[in-house]
């Protein structure tokens, strides 16, 4: 058996978002800067383009910037039902029409059309262990299909601020 190997690879944005019945003042409007790793595990590949590596270092960073950065870098994330949600989009028919079947089918949705700028609408609360599972879910089919299933995504870690993180799954 070949030896397997941890590789990582950070990404950092900014963000806002609200924790709806948090007890303090987290059920307030409020940003972070986000640091994400994700953690890749496998063996070297030893043929083609990606020989001597887990993964490739610039496809990983390339779809963490496609997955997280393009959809929630200077957004506003919001659990869908949050109350407050609907108040932020000027059509409610567009809300329920277009928005929140958007988050069933895909579990997230951005928008640049809102009264406040660029929202990120997500199927649960967007508190740090939910969003490193909601990035989990998508990144680790891009990473098993890259890799010619051979690496895996192990981990998806979530710092909200240094001495916060979060991580999915927690063992794996």
């Amino acid at each position: 058996m070949s030896p397997h190997y941890l590789i990582e690879c950070r990404i950092e944005f900014d963000a806002g978002h609200r924790i709806t019945h948090h007890g303090s003042k987290c059920r307030n409007l409020h940003g972070h800067r986000y640091t994400v790793v994700a953690v890749c595990s496998g063996p070297l590949i030893t043929t083609g383009e990606q020989q001597g590596m887990v993964i490739d270092f610039d496809f990983l960073r390339e779809e963490m910037n496609k997955t997280i950065m393009e959809c929630c870098d200077h957004t506003m994330m919001l659990w869908i039902d949050d109350p407050l949600a609907q108040n932020f989009i000027d059509d409610p028919k567009r809300f329920e029409n277009e928005i929140r079947p958007e988050v069933a089918k895909n579990g997230g949705y951005r928008t640049d059309q809102s009264l406040v700028g660029a929202l990120y609408f997500m199927s649960a609360v967007p508190t740090a262990e939910n969003l490193a599972a909601h990035w989990f879910e998508k990144l680790h089919p891009k990473v098993r299909e890259r890799s010619g299933h051979q690496a895996q995504l192990h981990q998806i870690k979530v710092y909200e601020t240094p001495e916060f993180i979060a991580v999915y799954p927690a063992y794996s």
